[in-house]
């Protein structure tokens, strides 16, 4: 469930997350998956799943490497299943996959776990504020970009259909804030269209009369 501070929390993302590098991971996410997908279709059909799972992880790792270096967030090395972690503004980026919606056993990743971990400012300040003390402003959390595989291809390969962006709670149990990021991207604009209000206001020019020679006008 989404939080009553919805507001807060997606104005702190709009704050250090570009529009641009979100919308690239997006499309490295799409990208990654594609490219497994063709290359897994090669294998016989008894192999294809456990052969789409292993090369889609590679090439969704490489594409969101690229996406995370071309936007100056830059990610931890490639190497093996290691997870990709980039740096924008106080978050650290992370890619999660939850096969067919099944948001169960997130919390089997330690990398994750720890990750999340880092929200726990964020939980203090937006979700479970102290009435007795006040929270202090986060200086790092974690988002994870999210892919849903909930499709098949032709080729009865598990398939991405949607993208978000999520905050996971500290303990990996809920999450503080999640949206598509086609739904998130929006928010952008919104924020634009306020940053732009117009609050000139027209001042009319007073126009004396016209006096020549002395106070007569003569």
């Amino acid at each position: 469930m989404l939080s009553a501070n919805t507001n807060d929390l997606e104005r702190l993302i709009l704050q250090h997350i570009p529009r641009d590098a979100l919308m690239a991971f997006e499309d490295a996410y799409f990208d990654g998956d594609t490219k497994g997908r063709s290359r897994a279709s090669d294998f016989e059909k008894g192999h294809r799943p456990s052969a789409a799972g292993h090369i889609k992880h590679f090439f969704n790792n490489e594409s969101f490497f690229e996406a995370l270096q071309a936007h100056g967030a830059e990610p931890s090395p490639l190497r093996g299943t290691k997870l990709v972690v980039g740096r924008l503004g106080i978050f650290n980026i992370a890619r999660l996959n939850v096969p067919g919606h099944k948001w169960v056993n997130l919390q089997r990743s330690a990398s994750r776990k720890k990750l999340a971990d880092h929200n726990d400012a964020i939980n203090k300040k937006f979700i479970q504020a102290d009435l007795f003390q006040e929270a202090t402003d986060p200086v790092v959390g974690t988002i994870f970009i999210v892919g849903v595989m909930d499709g098949t291809d032709a080729n009865n390969i598990s398939q991405l259909t949607q993208v978000m962006l999520a905050l996971p709670a500290p303990n990996m149990k809920s999450w503080l804030y999640i949206s598509t990021i086609t739904d998130f991207v929006k928010l952008y604009d919104e924020a634009d269209a306020v940053a732009q209000v117009d609050n000139a206001k027209p001042i009319l020019r007073t126009i004396t009369k016209k006096q020549t020679d002395n106070e007569q006008g003569n």
